[in-house]
């Protein structure tokens, strides 16, 4: 930038002091870098809407969740960088240098006590090769459930159903369960009071879960009739189940529910809930 203004206006290029020429460089350096970052960013982004044109749902997960790497790996290296140049404007060459060697990284994260950056980054590495997630999966890491929003070296951000963002690191993960990587299933539970009649409602349970299936669109497939999964002080316990495609449990199983409760009431069987019963003081 300096150089720049000598070229065009050498008087007053030799009027700055030489700590104004210095920031003026630091600062250039540094808007450098945030447009080059910003430039990638919008650029993997248009590579990825070009793509989800012609990609199956699975490839395009992929390409966005290598998009959203390599966001995430330019943003560290324009950032490692321009920090290694300012430092060279500042007179210390050598130190410059010293950051500039590959070898040199680890030994500077070290030395300030990054262990654990460096566990986010192996984690998110090995999370990456093996394909353990992707973006638009639907994840339950720890206490923490919902869509992948992105996938970095360092963290992971999830969001959940009421739209709260949860920024995790890498290396804190430690079980990882994917609902999206394989077909699932619903479990229908009710309670029925002792008296109704278990059988019939078994029926009309596995009768509304078999029309649900066939009108689904193959949504849902293959509704079985566990049975009395339990006797308990509320009722009868009683079970059937339906294979569902991946992220369609939750929505499912809601509809089931609300046809079997309506089914329940159309037949006369009763649902078992618990009841209370207030005494006065004087017995009534």
């Amino acid at each position: 930038m300096v150089a720049l203004i000598k070229e065009v206006l050498p008087e007053v290029a030799d009027m700055l002091p030489n700590w104004i020429v210095v920031l003026v460089d630091i600062a250039a350096i540094f808007i450098l870098a945030w447009l080059l970052y910003i430039a990638i960013n919008r650029a993997t982004k248009l590579f990825v809407k070009l793509r989800s044109a012609n990609e199956t749902e699975t490839r395009l997960k992929r390409t966005k969740t290598a998009a959203s790497v390599i966001v995430s790996v330019s943003k560290y290296v324009i950032m490692f960088i321009a920090i290694a140049a300012a430092v060279g404007e500042l007179g210390l060459k050598s130190a410059m240098n010293s950051m500039l060697a590959a070898a040199g990284i680890g030994g500077i994260a070290l030395s300030f006590g990054a262990q654990s950056l460096v566990k986010d980054m192996f984690t998110g590495m090995f999370m990456l090769f093996e394909d353990q997630i992707s973006v638009g999966d639907y994840v339950r890491i720890g206490d923490i459930e919902g869509t992948v929003e992105n996938v970095g070296l360092r963290t992971t951000t999830i969001k959940n159903y009421t739209g709260e963002l949860s920024i995790i690191p890498n290396g804190s993960i430690g079980t990882l369960t994917n609902y999206t990587r394989s077909d699932g299933m619903v479990c229908v539970n009710v309670t029925i009071t002792y008296e109704s009649d278990t059988e019939r409602a078994l029926e009309a349970m596995f009768d509304e879960c078999r029309r649900f299936a066939e009108n689904s669109d193959g949504i849902a497939w293959n509704p079985q009739q566990v049975g009395v999964t339990g006797l308990t002080d509320a009722g009868v316990a009683l079970r059937v189940t339906v294979n569902v495609k991946p992220t369609e449990r939750w929505s499912v199983e809601r509809k089931l529910l609300q046809n079997v409760k309506e089914r329940f009431d159309k037949d006369g069987i009763a649902v078992s809930y618990q009841k209370f019963i207030v005494l006065k003081a004087n017995g009534e």
